[in-house]
């Protein structure tokens, strides 16, 4: 689907991300723009979000076991569903490759 609207900011779930999650700014960032134009193109995927917070999860040295914990809280905190069903995930196999 094409944009709309500008809904969701980078810089706010950059924010997010640093003041909430705890991570290091650059990495931060990365990930809030990654995640904000998959966002402001409705791709409420896992396969959209899960791999920037990884590369993010992996930046500051934490497990990415916790991506689903983070992505969950992520979501939570700017009213999002995220789809993670293979049937409505472009790209079920997201998780794969993504040794911890």
């Amino acid at each position: 689907m094409g944009k709309s609207e500008t809904r969701y900011k980078p810089s706010e779930i950059t924010a997010w991300l640093t003041d909430t999650a705890g991570f290091d700014p650059d990495p931060a960032d990365r990930a809030g723009r990654v995640i904000a134009a998959a966002w402001n193109d409705w791709e409420f995927y896992a396969s959209a979000t899960g791999p920037a917070l990884i590369t993010c999860l992996r930046a500051n040295r934490r497990p990415v076991t916790e991506v689903d914990r983070l992505a969950d809280a992520l979501a939570r905190a700017f009213g999002v569903h995220l789809h993670d069903v293979e049937a409505w995930d472009p790209r079920p196999d997201w998780r794969k490759g993504q040794d911890p």
